[in-house]
């Protein structure tokens, strides 16, 4: 093959990672300055450990790359340690040798120590059998690990109980699956191999790692393990987190068990790995990730339960893209700059004062500004114009209506649940609070510890929805922390730390909690209940049959006092300020309020495998939340008088594909209660809703079993569960219909004494409806086409000005820029 003069001029290291990286040959030669190798205090203890070793290179521009998988490797003692290539060690023998990564003429060395390998260490069932199954595949949920196993062969799910599957494998139909004669000749090496028919398929090959590791356990006598083994304390992954830019295009991870006894273990060979997003990498079962197009991946690694992660961002030059270093108006602005920045993603320019002052009524009150309203502020010409009106905006009352109803949706305030009167004062309740900007970390404690009669205390209707421990500890958790435990009930979380036990110990918190008939006790959507405590109340956990003390997440058992109320104890816990939860769960939640999405998303899915769109921001918001004592309308007006909130919706050529980093706007459908009481306020006909006061607005209905057609239609939730997800926004066929030609925008627009008939009755000319028209449904002015358009319409011949405007008015309605937040 001929090669070009230019890069035969190429240093050697630079033409090889060229080469086996597929990458043009960059225009500028990078130096590569040094190598290092990681982890730097390997230890293999016992002669069948092993470890991945990574070389990095560092480059002269300060960028790195993982040329582990491109470097030469040698052992300056192969009697002590062999080094594959790849950096892949294995022991020979005991003793102590150097092992050298080279990269053209730079190289690297390291020193491994090897320990044990005269004594025998038998295969350990727990930390290595199962881990081998479960690499495989053959105790995931769609194979041997379903409730129900495969053809008469059960495991359980991830190896979770490794009591039970150490008598399926040695004990069940007469231990036919395992031959310690022949262990070749075990069936459940003869079908994972494929060497006999196999619905599964193969899942592994001879030479492979899960293969050796069952093999030598069943010639070893498929011992279980000794009593006082030592157990596993938590898994770390190398590295924790990686910048790789182009030509860099994988990186190799290492993965490291430490036990309780404080041994060490490479088990990069046995974890799993996932990529947080397969469209931009994808990573082998040797733990190496590689680049599918640029963007931040997560690659989250499982071993037995434990849980790490590696957060990798590949990029590539992007023609043309060029920073600007766009002002930042607080913290918020530099976390989020600073990613689009590494990310070479170049934000919008700033929206108008237009569409800024229809956005930020829509997400602080729920309702656009009035004509008058809009034009006051298009009007002033002060440089703190927008931070006035926010602070204005927070002020006023349709803020507290309008964030009532979020918590109302989210609490359960449905007469189904807490009676019809209870409704009404648990709603007033939850208003009363937001009105008096209760900090949140008190409003939560008031609900987890509320009890007595739901209707003269309303944090009790909390728990009328939640009858059960199990319930309370998954809704709980999911609304106040945004962990979703519900997988852990069965079996441990398949994606994510928690386990069975996580879950029956949190539960546990509720087990005294119990109903019975309040004061007021009537019919049956109308009856008072009480909440009170029963002492003896417990939570045993179904598989183990143990009797669990409450115990919050990520910490150890609590230490509560007979006759206390453990619900105390867990709210200390759940708002104290080193709560890693509460506090990122809570900005989140305000910040996917405003945006549409959460920096987690979705909003009450805060996990591992679901990283959020900048850790930095969402700690940073989260740290400035608890300095000023969970002040929510500190974070909100924080979060509104950023750069980053007042962005432009339309995209530019380097951002239009972003929909994860916030360079520009969402545009979302607005929410049924925004669009019915937008549409009331554009005609000046309020809805008539159900029983309640004239002009109540749609976010003012305190009972979420009050059903409106339009309101269902566009998503209204019957506060039924905890889950955000629970409001719909996908746009639907039957929303389309009620807004052409349903009844309830109908009637508003054709009202004799609507916003229309006012503006012609008092003499308004054709320019002065048509503007008046689209300030009141878009938030801005016509353009001078838009304005020629409907003038030509009314001044047409025999025209009837009243249906001229109807129309225009029934066309402003179905204008995307009237349903959707932009």
């Amino acid at each position: 093959m001929a090669l070009d003069s230019a890069r035969l001029h190429l240093p050697v290291a630079l033409l090889v990672i060229t080469v086996l990286t597929g990458a043009a040959a960059p225009a500028r030669a990078v130096e590569l300055t040094s190598l290092t190798i990681e982890p730097g205090d390997t230890v293999l203890n016992g002669r069948r450990a092993a470890a991945q070793l990574i070389a990095t290179g560092h480059y002269a521009d300060g960028s790195l790359r993982d040329l582990t998988h491109v470097a030469e490797w040698g052992s300056a003692a192969p009697a002590v340690v062999a080094v594959e290539a790849g950096g892949y060690v294995t022991p020979h023998g005991d003793g102590r040798a150097e092992v050298v990564a080279r990269f053209g003429s730079v190289e690297a060395r390291t020193t491994i120590e090897v320990r044990g390998t005269a004594s025998a260490q038998p295969v350990r069932f727990e930390h290595e059998v199962l881990p081998a199954l479960t690499k495989a595949g053959c105790n995931q949920g769609a194979c041997h690990g379903t409730p129900t196993g495969k053809n008469g062969f059960r495991l359980i799910l991830r190896g979770y109980d490794p009591e039970l599957d150490f008598r399926t494998l040695t004990r069940e139909a007469d231990a036919r699956r395992v031959d310690r004669l022949i262990p070749e000749a075990s069936l459940i090496l003869l079908k994972g191999s494929g060497a006999v028919t196999h619905q599964g398929g193969q899942r592994f090959t001879p030479l492979s790692l899960p293969y050796r590791i069952l093999r030598d356990w069943v010639a070893e006598g498929l011992h279980s393990d000794p009593a006082g083994s030592p157990a596993l304390d938590h898994i770390e992954v190398t590295p924790t987190a990686r910048v790789l830019d182009a030509p860099a295009r994988s990186q190799q991870l290492v993965v490291r068990a430490h036990f309780r006894d404080g041994s060490v273990r490479d088990v990069t060979r046995l974890a799993r790995y996932a990529a947080s997003d397969e469209t931009l990498a994808d990573v082998d079962s040797f733990g190496q990730a590689r680049r599918k197009k640029r963007g931040e991946v997560t690659v989250l690694i499982h071993y037995e339960s434990q849980v790490a992660t590696s957060r990798l961002v590949f990029l590539e030059p992007v023609p043309g893209f060029a920073w600007t270093d766009p002002p930042a108006n607080n913290f918020v602005d530099r976390h989020v700059f600073d990613k689009l920045k590494l990310l070479r993603i170049k934000p919008s320019d700033l929206c108008d004062d237009a569409t800024f002052a229809r956005r930020v009524f829509l997400d602080v009150i729920g309702v656009p500004p009035t004509p008058d309203e809009l034009r006051a502020f298009l009007a002033d010409h002060r440089a703190e114009k927008r931070s006035r009106l926010i602070d204005d905006l927070l002020k006023r009352p349709e803020y507290v209506d309008f964030w009532a109803l979020k918590w109302s949706d989210r609490l359960g305030c449905n007469q189904r649940f807490t009676g019809l009167k209870g409704a009404y004062s648990y709603h007033r309740w939850i208003r009363d609070q937001v009105a008096a900007n209760v900090p949140l970390d008190r409003f939560v404690r008031a609900i987890i510890t509320a009890k007595g009669p739901n209707y003269t205390n309303p944090p009790s209707s909390f728990y009328r929805r939640i009858r059960t421990p199990d319930e309370a500890a998954e809704s709980v958790s999911q609304l106040f922390l945004g962990v979703r435990l519900q997988c852990a009930k069965c079996h441990n979380h398949v994606a994510e730390r928690w386990t069975q036990d996580d879950y029956y110990s949190f539960a546990a918190f509720f087990s005294q909690v119990r109903y019975k008939k309040g004061p007021q006790f009537f019919e049956l959507y109308n009856k008072e209940e009480t909440v009170y405590l029963d002492p003896s109340g417990e939570v045993v956990q179904p598989r183990t049959r143990a009797t669990m003390a409450p115990k919050a997440l990520a910490t150890r058992a609590a230490t509560i006092a007979e006759g206390e109320d453990r619900r105390e104890a867990l709210a200390e816990w759940l708002v104290a300020p080193s709560n890693p939860f509460f506090a990122k769960a809570s900005v989140n939640r305000l910040w996917y309020h405003v945006f549409g999405r959460g920096i987690v998303d979705p909003v009450d899915d805060i996990r591992d495998s679901n990283p959020p769109a900048s850790a930095e921001l969402l700690q940073a918001l989260a740290d400035d939340f608890v300095a000023h004592r969970f002040d929510a309308q500190h974070t909100l007006r924080t979060i509104l008088n950023s750069r980053t909130y007042q962005l432009a919706s339309t995209p530019n050529p380097f951002n239009a594909d972003d929909a994860r980093y916030f360079s520009h706007a969402t545009v979302r459908l607005l929410s049924a209660e925004q669009l019915l009481d937008a549409a009331s306020q554009a005609t000046e006909v309020p809805e008539a809703l159900f029983h309640l006061p004239p002009g109540t607005r749609a976010a003012q209905v305190p009972d979420g079993e009050l059903a409106h057609p339009f309101l269902r239609t566009f998503g209204q939730p019957p506060r039924s569960v905890a889950c955000e997800c629970e409001r719909a926004s996908d746009s639907t066929l039957e929303q389309a219909l009620q807004v052409v030609g349903g009844r309830t925008l109908h009637a508003k627009i054709v009202a004799p004494n609507n916003r229309i008939g006012r503006l012609l009755k008092a003499g308004a000319d054709n320019t002065h409806v048509v503007d008046e028209l689209f300030l009141a449904t878009l938030g801005r002015f016509p353009s001078a086409e838009e304005r020629g358009l409907a003038i030509a319409r009314f001044d047409a011949p025999a025209a009837d000005r009243r249906r001229a405007a109807e129309d225009l008015l029934w066309s402003l309605f179905n204008h995307p820029e009237f349903l959707f937040q932009h």
